[in-house]
């Protein structure tokens, strides 16, 4: 059985997700005790459009996917057409009612459109800046000669 589990979680395609999607199902799931602070997240992306694709999304793939294979799992003797409706109507009513998901989505929308814009261009964030001086030489170093090695 637990590697029925692991097939499913393997094979869900959640980064086929638009973000509207994959939001309302990360809400949908949210934990109010969970370390992770989706709201101040979301929040953060008004100075920091980068970090929705480069952490956020992966992170909240990661987690929706969890969470349906966990809801799986507690009914799984419900039909797969049951399951799949059940999922369906509870991501429409957090996409037509929910008020987090109203405040949230602009800010997710206008990150993504930074990110997308070709006029655009993110600065890296300080750590980041560190990190490319600290490696720059990296780049200058030419690979050994495999014949001389």
């Amino acid at each position: 059985m637990p590697q029925r589990y692991t097939q499913l979680k393997d094979q869900l395609p959640v980064s086929r997700l638009t973000l509207n999607v994959l939001l309302a199902l990360r809400l949908m799931y949210d934990d109010v005790n969970d370390v992770v602070k989706l709201d101040s997240d979301i929040e953060e992306l008004i100075h920091f459009p980068e970090r929705l694709s480069d952490s956020y999304r992966a992170e909240w793939e990661s987690y929706v996917r969890r969470a349906l294979v966990n809801e799986f799992k507690q009914h799984g003797d419900a039909s797969p057409a049951t399951f799949i409706a059940s999922i369906m109507e509870r991501v429409e009513a957090v996409q037509a009612s929910n008020p987090r998901y109203a405040a949230l989505m602009p800010i997710i929308e206008r990150a993504q459109q930074v990110n997308h814009a070709e006029n655009t261009h993110l600065f890296p964030s300080p750590w980041r800046q560190q990190i490319m001086a600290l490696l720059l030489p990296v780049t200058a170093v030419t690979p050994p000669d495999k014949d001389n090695s």
